[in-house]
């Protein structure tokens, strides 16, 4: 019973992540974010980030790189979508054997309507990477260590290098997820718990994948 209840949430949930045509047209930066963070000792990068538009692309440098917009979509209530964003905080922490980056003090829904993100983000190619995201879309690309993504709704979409990955496991609640591997494509989809499970690879790094409702679509090439 609770799980068929957690899936209607999240389903109700995606209704209200729906990105209209047009929708940076109407969108409006009310705060930005740019910080660098060496990350020293740190053996994993961790990001956890609320609702919208997240690119995080993999580099050489041993930082991580933020670039953080918050936007009001000016078809919804404006005023209160900017007065939510003036009390949020962008923090890390590098405690510990990771790097932590997370958004604080993000609104109720009914307090911050119209109010997203629009991230990108850096971080070190090598290093393994936790990254989750309540609402929306989230892309990650070239990173070749252990890669660890959940999200609650919407879409993941994932482009890495096939010879640094050994094995790739996508669960979906409700929706869909593909993987293209070794010129082949895998699918799996329904109204159910779905998982495909690929351990075919000849690197080291391990790729888990985690979606309540949407999409999840995996390259390796």
């Amino acid at each position: 019973m609770k799980k068929i209840a957690l899936t209607a949430l999240m389903a109700a949930a995606a209704l209200l992540w729906v990105v209209p045509a047009g929708a940076a047209d109407t969108d409006e930066i009310v705060r930005s974010f740019r910080q660098q963070i060496p990350v020293g000792s740190a053996d994993q990068v961790y990001l956890e980030l609320p609702v919208g538009e997240v690119t995080v692309e993999a580099w050489d440098n041993p930082q991580v790189n933020l670039d953080v917009k918050v936007a009001c979509n000016q078809r919804r209530s404006k005023s209160r979508c900017a007065e939510a964003a003036q009390g949020l905080r962008l923090v890390y922490n590098t405690s510990g054997d990771r790097l932590h980056v997370e958004v604080k003090n993000w609104p109720k829904i009914s307090g911050g309507k119209g109010l997203h993100l629009i991230a990108r983000i850096n971080v070190p190619r090598d290093l393994p990477l936790r990254t989750e995201l309540g609402v929306g879309e989230l892309s990650v690309q070239g990173t070749t260590g252990d890669l660890t993504v959940d999200l609650g709704v919407g879409e993941v979409n994932i482009i890495l290098p096939k010879d640094a990955i050994r094995s790739v496991n996508l669960d979906t609640g409700v929706g869909e997820a593909s993987l293209v591997a070794g010129g082949r494509r895998y699918e799996s989809s329904g109204l159910v718990a779905r998982e495909l499970n690929w351990n075919k690879g000849t690197g080291h790094a391990e790729v888990e994948v985690d979606c309540g409702v949407g999409e999840i679509d995996v390259t390796l090439k």
